[in-house]
């Protein structure tokens, strides 16, 4: 757990340096973030996996939402929780572009996830007799 816990603090301060020499504008230097978010597909799956990490004392939502803006599931990781991992199961839905909204109520992080079947290809095949 530590070990991904490093990992983590690692990936998202790469994260922020980059985001921070991206951004010109001063006027969000002084704004202090308050969570983070990190997802990536399970390897030979059709599972999301969310990462969060926040500061103590602010309640997170996320949200799934379908690509009619239904929302699919929702829940809550509580003021005192300072990380949570969730891992999502993707393989019942219809093919389409689904989001995943994670807020504070302040701040708002949406990150889309395309679930697209392969094209199916028909295959010809000859059958012959040899004499």
């Amino acid at each position: 757990m530590k070990t991904f816990a490093q990992l983590f603090s690692i990936s998202a301060l790469t994260v922020l340096s980059v985001v921070s020499f991206a951004n010109n504008d001063n006027s969000n230097a002084n704004k202090t973030k308050t969570f983070e978010v990190g997802m990536f597909k399970s390897k030979n799956s059709l599972n999301m996996n969310l990462m969060l990490e926040k500061v103590k004392d602010k309640q997170v939502k996320i949200i799934l939402k379908d690509p009619s803006g239904k929302v699919l599931h929702q829940e809550y990781v509580a003021k005192n929780t300072p990380s949570y991992y969730g891992k999502f199961d993707m393989s019942q839905l219809e093919d389409g572009v689904y989001t995943f909204e994670i807020t504070d109520g302040t701040e708002k992080i949406v990150k889309t996830v395309n679930l697209q079947s392969p094209e199916t290809q028909e295959t010809t095949r000859n059958l012959t007799v040899n004499k």
